[in-house]
Parts: C-alpha cells; structure tokens; sequence
C-alpha cells in the first residue's frame, strides 16, 4: 500500500510542477501588444515608347516607309509619374518580334523626376546623344525597341 500511495504522490508533485510550468509559460507568452505599421505607397511607371525620325519631331508610336538604314530614335514618354529616383534602363531592338543576334542595345542611366517627363535611348538619357536605331534596320521587315526600367 505505501508503494501505491508514494506512487499517487509522484504523479501529483508531477502534475503540479507541470501545472507550474505551463503556468510561468504562458504568463512569460503573455502578449504586449499588437501593432500597426504605416501604409507603403507602390508606385509604378506609365507611358510608351515613341519614334521620330529627326530626333526632334513629329514623334509616334508607330513609323512607316523608312528606307532600309534611314536614321530613327526612340523616346519613352511617361503618362502617369509617380517614381522619383535614379534608373538603369535597357534598350534593345526586336526585328520581326524576336530580339536581334547579335544584340542590339542601349544602357541608359536616368533620374526621374516623379512626374510626366520623357527620356531618350541615350547613355544618360537625353535628346542630343539618343541612340540612332536605323544604323541596325538595314534589312526589309517590321522592327521595335523595348526597353525595361530598374530602380538604380
């Protein structure tokens, strides 16, 4: 009989010190508090690419009836502002919808202002170095630029 009783006696010291520690648990886990942070605005940029074939002029989003290696330049107009910051832009021309081989790129480092703006396939982005995109259409058939805009 004193073997049963020392037995319930282990059991419940052992309960009671696993009680205890649940306790000290949960009272350790109690929560302090739940909290908010601020809303983060995502931006983005808007706007197409646009040709002239002067550089200067009559600027569209679609040329015809260029001569084979006629000079023509490409322009990014940004409709919607929102970003400001410094970006790397890559340009790079699509001859009947695939890519050029070998490539035909331009590197561009740009800041942009947040606002509507345009920026030129150029290494800095403006109009007076803008890349001539002709030199490299000397074949008959439908050519692009494309381009694609990093945070810098």
């Amino acid at each position: 009989m004193n073997k049963s009783k020392a037995q319930r006696e282990f059991v419940v010291v052992t309960l009671i010190a696993l009680i205890s520690i649940a306790l000290i648990i949960a009272v350790y886990a109690t929560l302090l508090g739940t909290f908010t942070g601020g809303d983060v605005g995502v931006v983005t940029l808007t706007g197409a690419i646009y040709y002239s074939v002067d550089n200067s002029t009559g600027w569209a989003t679609t040329l015809g009836g260029i001569a084979n290696g006629s000079a023509w330049y490409a322009r990014f107009n940004v409709t919607s502002g929102g970003y400001s910051g410094a970006v790397d832009i890559t340009w790079w021309l699509q001859k009947g919808g695939s890519n050029m081989t070998p490539a035909v790129e331009q590197p561009t480092s740009h800041s942009l202002s947040g606002g509507v703006e345009a920026f030129y396939a150029s290494s800095d982005g403006t109009q007076g170095s803008n890349y001539n995109w002709g030199q490299n259409a000397t074949a008959a058939d439908n050519y692009r630029v494309m381009m694609r805009v990093y945070t810098a």
